[in-house]
């Protein structure tokens, strides 16, 4: 059974011959590592393979220290190499520049002039590309404070960018489906550590059809949905399922691991997730291995259900990464 195989049968409970594996290194973490980190993969292979998309609006200067223009305007800040920066200048923040602005939508078919002969030259890895976001990419455009405003007065302007992004999108969507992908991710972090950011409601008012709309014509096309959303989301994980996400990466130690388990257990497949913010990088290797079992006892069945993914960064030592990948299937 090959990796592409592998993944697949995970997903749809179909009795994988073992847990699959997925792995989110930093660059700030695989520097630190060096030549130990390429010998830890050789004998722990991930399941995830190549696809040849580049995102035409990422860049590895965001990983740098200083400051960087995307092509969507926003200006980025980073202050430490090896990790994500931060966005500092939002080129919708004004309500004139919203009503202005226009995403760089030559961009949108674009970075795909390598998937088709990556994919024709080995295709036994887990295909996937995208990581489509609508919230995020309205906060980096718009600022945090001024978008939950408009959300919280149900402002025009708020549709305005939206639908704006959202065609966006769907462009690059449409794109991607032309391919032989076995899948498109998509990426919103929906929570704060307690909470959800916005109330239930207006989620499933304002960005459902969205969601909806995107997890449609990916199914429709033959591919899977990786959903990737950080925080506590619990209040939401049910219209995620509902609206067809066949994978959910989620911070399951931000809510319930045993409620969780009851409610969705065998209804979607669980993409991880270790804890990146105590135990990865503080915990001992037989933490990481005790929660690495507790995962799979509450969120996987013996059909499937669950793909091993853990997060290194900067700070995780490597001895944790090991028994990361070392435990999904122990």
């Amino acid at each position: 059974m090959n990796s592409r195989e592998r993944v697949w049968r995970a997903v749809k409970f179909e009795h994988p011959d073992r847990i699959p594996l997925d792995l989110w290194a930093l660059p700030g973490a695989t520097a630190n590592y060096g030549e130990r980190y390429r010998e830890l993969l050789q004998r722990y292979p991930l399941d995830m393979g190549p696809t040849g998309y580049r995102c035409p609006w990422e860049s590895p200067a965001q990983l740098e220290i200083g400051c960087w223009q995307d092509p969507w305007g926003v200006v980025w800040e980073n202050v430490e190499a090896g990790i994500f920066a931060q966005a500092k200048v939002h080129p919708a923040a004004s309500d004139a520049d919203l009503l202005a602005y226009q995403p760089p939508w030559e961009l949108a078919e674009a970075g795909c002039e390598d998937v088709e002969a990556t994919l024709r030259a080995d295709h036994s890895g887990f295909a996937m590309a995208g990581f489509i976001r609508i919230f995020e990419r309205m906060q980096w455009l718009r600022g945090m404070e001024a978008l939950l405003l408009d959300i919280a007065e149900d402002s025009p302007l708020l549709y305005a960018l939206r639908d704006r992004v959202h065609e966006f999108n769907m462009r690059n969507l449409r794109r991607l489906l032309q391919f032989d992908l076995d899948a498109i991710s998509f990426s919103d972090d929906w929570g704060s550590q307690t909470s959800l950011l916005i109330s239930p409601a207006v989620w499933r008012k304002v960005f459902a059809p969205c969601y909806r709309e995107m997890f449609g014509a990916a199914h429709a096309a033959g591919k899977l949905v990786f959903f990737h959303t950080d925080g506590y989301t619990f209040d939401i994980l049910e219209d995620l399922v509902a609206l067809g996400a066949d994978a959910i990466n989620c911070q399951v130690t931000c809510m319930d691991r045993a409620e969780i388990g009851r409610r969705f257990r065998a209804r979607v497949c669980f993409w991880g997730e270790t804890d990146r913010q105590q135990t990865m990088p503080f915990g001992t290797p037989e933490d990481v291995r005790a929660e690495v079992r507790s995962l799979v006892q509450h969120l996987s069945t013996p059909a499937g259900g669950m793909i091993g993914l853990g997060t290194a960064m900067a700070d995780v030592p490597l001895a944790n990464v090991e028994a990361l990948l070392a435990s999904w299937n122990e």
